[in-house]
């Protein structure tokens, strides 16, 4: 998860809304998706669901009024409540959750990106809907590392 495991707990300079600048007009699921999953991951199954989560989480994010890239633990928070309303959990994680928390870590660990928090993680660690998603990833045993 990192040094923040809670929102309040991110210094104001380091929080990702204060990078909206930086981010208009990218299409970082894009570059995620090139230059990382894809290497990996080469399938025309997986390529689909891919951009198919990467519709909806840049969907969602544009209604929350920010970029996909600059999500907050609420809006993670909020993506996963809808999406359980019409999915099982299972769904929910497999076709989902694995793919954002994925794409954060990535952005995380690339010096081009800012990221020192993982809004996925601090989402899933208050409870929740992103919590219950959380858990069906528990109970699998998987690490952090799925696509």
């Amino acid at each position: 998860m990192g040094v923040y495991k809670q929102l309040a707990d991110v210094p104001e300079s380091d929080r990702l809304e204060t990078y909206a600048a930086e981010y208009e007009g990218q299409d970082t699921w894009t570059e995620f998706l090139e230059m990382y999953l894809f290497e990996r991951y080469n399938s025309d199954r997986f390529k689909e669901d891919a951009r198919r989560a990467g519709r909806y989480w840049k969907a969602h994010m544009e209604t929350c009024g920010r970029h996909h890239a600059l999500a907050t633990p609420e809006d993670v928070e909020t993506w996963m409540a809808a999406l359980l309303d019409r999915v099982q959990v299972k769904t929910a994680y497999n076709s989902y959750w694995v793919r954002v928390e994925r794409f954060y870590w990535w952005l995380q660990w690339h010096t081009d990106h800012p990221h020192v928090y993982h809004p996925p993680l601090i989402a899933a660690a208050a409870g929740g809907a992103a919590g219950t998603v959380w858990e069906e990833k528990i109970s699998r045993g998987r690490d952090t590392d799925n696509a």
